[in-house]
């Protein structure tokens, strides 16, 4: 594991699935659940399918796969039923690192949330986005426009947002073609031994709570994390990670298995207490972003140092 050097639905709030009938037979995924969804924009489908939240057969398939008689296809997340238009446009602050014509760059906060979802319809980074940029209220009709990659929601950093659909779709396509580069920082429990490495595990749902991940052979796809040792404290570790895959959870699911979840964190953590300065939040930054500019090809390389709270959590530790 560890490597050195069809039907038109106005709403869906819990998990969904359908059988495929003889005239759905051969058609795409992303297309069937795109006339199936009436809310959300073809490329958000295909960001839900990504994202592993769409299961065929409770296996992760692409968007193009063409479905078989009496296959299963599992929407796992729930879907908002409210409409875009009807999203709130909130101005809330927002810290932009890169802008241009057709795209920016957030250096998000932790406690955001990156979309509007059933429980949480506002004080969302969309709701943001919306108040500032009008276009993509008119050009996306779904609930995620602009958005190209998610944080989770206490995890702090770099993320990209598409200002028109044809970026928003390079940019996507160049994730698949794993030729985005992101790096993460994170203090994780106990020494990591080697100095750098690669976790090689496969990540897919954890049978036994749905929402979450696990690393399994059963509907799992490859993943791999890169690490390196930054620093080493008494009890704790600082790395520098790079994903060359982009599973939901994988770095925290990748490090859970090797023994050093990160700190803080609620969910794959070891549940064992921490100093009041490391527990506010699961310490996890996305810290570096490397991608082409899908319109002027130029090269952009961007980097958010530690916010405050981090910093001061990772201080103590001298």
């Amino acid at each position: 594991m560890i490597q050195e050097s069809h039907l038109n639905l106005p709403s869906m709030t819990n998990e969904q699935q359908w059988t495929i009938q003889p005239e759905q037979v051969g058609m795409r995924l992303d297309r069937y659940l795109t006339s199936l969804l009436g809310g959300l924009s073809r490329t958000s489908v295909q960001q839900l399918i990504a994202e592993e939240a769409v299961l065929v057969n409770d296996k992760p398939v692409k968007a193009g796969y063409a479905l078989r008689l009496h296959d299963i296809v599992h929407v796992l997340h729930a879907i908002p039923s409210t409409p875009q238009n009807n999203i709130i446009q909130q101005a809330l602050p927002l810290e932009i690192v890169y802008e241009d014509a057709d795209l920016l760059v957030v250096n998000k906060a932790a406690g955001m949330v990156v979309h509007p979802a059933p429980g949480h319809q506002d004080d969302t980074l969309v709701n943001a986005l919306l108040a500032r940029y009008s276009e993509l209220h008119v050009t996306e009709g779904d609930l995620r426009p602009g958005i190209v990659h998610r944080l989770d929601r206490d995890t702090s950093g770099l993320l990209i947002v598409a200002k028109n659909m044809h970026t928003q779709a390079a940019l996507i396509e160049q994730m698949k073609r794993r030729e985005v580069v992101k790096r993460y920082l994170a203090l994780v429990e106990g020494i990591v031994a080697l100095d750098s490495g690669i976790i090689d595990a496969p990540i897919g749902r954890d049978l036994r709570h749905r929402q979450q991940m696990a690393i399994t052979a059963s509907g799992s796809r490859e993943a791999r994390t890169h690490f390196r040792v930054l620093e080493r404290f008494s009890r704790y570790t600082l790395l520098l990670l790079q994903l060359e895959t982009g599973r939901t959870h994988q770095i925290r699911v990748h490090l859970r298995a090797i023994g050093h979840p990160v700190v803080g964190d609620p969910v794959y953590g070891s549940g064992r207490k921490q100093p009041d300065v490391l527990s506010q939040r699961q310490f996890l930054h996305a810290y570096q972003l490397h991608f082409t500019h899908p319109v002027t090809d130029k090269a952009i390389e961007l980097e958010a140092p530690l916010p405050a709270d981090l910093q001061a959590g990772l201080d103590s530790l001298l």
